[in-house]
């Protein structure tokens, strides 16, 4: 039996993780600030670990090419404040990565990591695939990719 205060990390609808969404990654912004295009493709892969019915944890993978070549884009990541560095972050992006593979035969996956993300993609197996830049109102980042 699994332990009640131990994450669950799976599929979810968009409606279940849009909140944390907002709340993580763009606070105090409007709410369509935390819209990113492809959300209700049929294809998009949305993720979320969840406690208790409570969801701490989110992510998304959307169809978008890297480098002109077919890929899956890592978008709207973001673990709850009080479940930051207890590792929900890695098991959500597995179970993400996992979706993925099943999904079709695209094996790249990349993502527009914050600055301050850069390590823990890095500890998972993700590379720096681009100079820093910056996303207005949000601050810098860099391109980073992985194959699956």
């Amino acid at each position: 039996m699994r332990d009640a205060l131990a994450p669950l990390a799976r599929r979810a609808a968009l409606d279940e993780i849009f909140q944390l969404r907002w709340d993580v990654l763009r606070p105090g912004r409007p709410r369509p600030a935390a819209q990113f295009p492809g959300d209700t493709a049929p294809e998009t892969i949305h993720v979320g670990a969840f406690v208790n019915g409570r969801n701490i944890a989110c992510a998304t993978a959307t169809r978008v090419d890297w480098q002109g070549q077919p890929a899956w884009q890592l978008r709207g990541m973001g673990v709850a404040d009080d479940w930051q560095s207890r590792g929900v972050g890695a098991t959500l992006l597995r179970e993400l990565e996992n979706l993925v593979r099943q999904a079709a035969d695209i094996r790249t996956i990349w993502c527009n990591a914050r600055k301050e993300a850069v390590g823990f993609y890095e500890k998972l197996g993700w590379r720096i695939a681009s100079e820093e830049f910056f996303i207005e109102d949000v601050g810098p980042h860099f391109k980073m990719m992985r194959e699956l």
